[in-house]
């Protein structure tokens, strides 16, 4: 499938006739949803041939006569191009000709105003749309930067935009662009049930996506900040989500979250994940190292052997470790040195009189402040004794 796309990328390039002969804009969009699909599939090799179309799309696209934007497909796809991150300046120039382009001027220079990062002229234009009611082939994409604008203020109607996405536009790197936002929508609202199945979809259908790394770190860390997994019934639950893909995700889902736990301090969660990863890790690899880590860091409770957990510390192999993690390794060693020192007796404060009474010492120490309170509280004493005299 790739070999055939990035042939089709060629020949795009051979020309101004071969590009106009084997697609129009519209068609080019097709064959951009297509990679798209196959990024979201985890083909590396899409990601740099979109790119190139991405930019072949604006060659062509600004060279063709005006008269093929007043095709409603060639217009609508100008949008989606847009929306896929494309430049700028396509759209702009789009905006300038007379007649206009034949599609909705709000969506077009709604458009234009998100890639530009003009987010109230976005919303203004953008949120009235009613994304269902567009062509299957911008819908979704609709859909998914509406909800964008609207999360911070009103995540339940974000998560029902997300799944308008996800419905208009299956097996696309919308779909999965959504399905990875919206887990992370669910989390904040604390339905644990919901955010086990969709957790568990993103797992089992885009696991391997050029994005599941972003969206494996960030699982972690709405696990471990929000206290998903807290708890003697919830940790199994969890387990059991990441325990649905194969076993070099699990591995690294489990990795993760033992290390994101331990930075926010559920250290219960991080022995569990830890243990889950470390049995999933070639005996001697940097991730058996990493889960030894995480395992020892958390560790460092009251009523456990501080000195067996310095030994194990003291034992892991830097080299084998990023940078993160021998930051955390140096953490965990001065916390662990310093628990169960018994810290020294202070010494016994000497009164401000006395302090005052030594010039070398009072210029340094007593504060004017300090002199009045004293000299207020030595008054006072004097009144009550003299209150409290026959």
């Amino acid at each position: 499938m790739i070999r055939r796309i990035l042939l089709l990328v060629s020949l795009l390039a051979a020309g101004p006739l071969a590009a106009e002969e084997v697609a129009p804009p519209f068609e080019m969009v097709r064959t951009l949803q297509t990679l798209q699909a196959q990024i979201a599939g985890g083909n590396a090799a899409a990601v740099a041939a979109q790119r190139e179309l991405l930019g072949l799309m604006e060659r062509r696209s600004l060279a063709a006569d005006p008269a093929v934007w007043r095709d409603g497909r060639n217009a609508r796809a100008a949008v989606t191009y847009t929306l896929s991150g494309g430049s700028p300046r396509l759209m702009r120039r789009l905006l300038s000709l007379q007649p206009p382009i034949a599609v909705d001027a709000d969506l077009a220079r709604g458009a234009l105003a998100y890639i530009e990062n003009h987010e109230e002229e976005a919303r203004k234009r953008l949120l009235p749309i009613d994304a269902r009611a567009l062509p299957m082939s911008l819908s979704g994409q609709v859909a998914l930067v509406q909800a964008g604008l609207i999360a911070r203020e009103d995540i339940p109607k974000a998560i029902r935009l997300l799944d308008d996405a996800r419905l208009l536009m299956p097996g696309t790197l919308v779909e999965e662009a959504a399905l990875r936002r919206e887990v992370f929508l669910i989390a904040q609202t604390g339905n644990l049930d919901r955010f086990e199945f969709l957790s568990r979809q993103y797992l089992r259908r885009f696991g391997t996506s050029i994005y599941a790394e972003d969206f494996r770190q960030r699982f972690a860390t709405a696990i471990a900040r929000l206290g998903i997994a807290d708890g003697d019934d919830r940790f199994p639950r969890l387990e059991a989500i990441l325990k649905s893909s194969d076993p070099e995700n699990q591995r690294a889902l489990f990795l993760q979250l033992a290390q994101a736990a331990v930075v926010h301090g559920k250290l219960g969660t991080a022995r569990s994940a830890a243990a889950d990863a470390a049995a999933l890790a070639p005996l001697g690899g940097s991730d058996a190292m990493r889960a030894g880590l995480y395992d020892a860091a958390a560790s460092i409770v009251a009523g456990r052997d501080i000195g067996d957990v310095r030994k194990r510390l003291d034992s892991l192999n830097r080299r084998q470790l990023g940078r993160r993690d021998t930051d955390l390794l140096d953490a965990a060693v001065a916390v662990a040195a310093a628990v169960g020192e018994v810290p020294a007796a202070p010494s016994p404060l000497d009164p401000v009189p006395v302090v005052a009474a030594d010039a070398q010492r009072g210029d340094k120490w007593v504060t004017a402040t300090m002199r009045t309170a004293e000299a207020g509280l030595s008054a006072a004493d004097a009144l009550l004794e003299k209150a409290n005299s026959p």
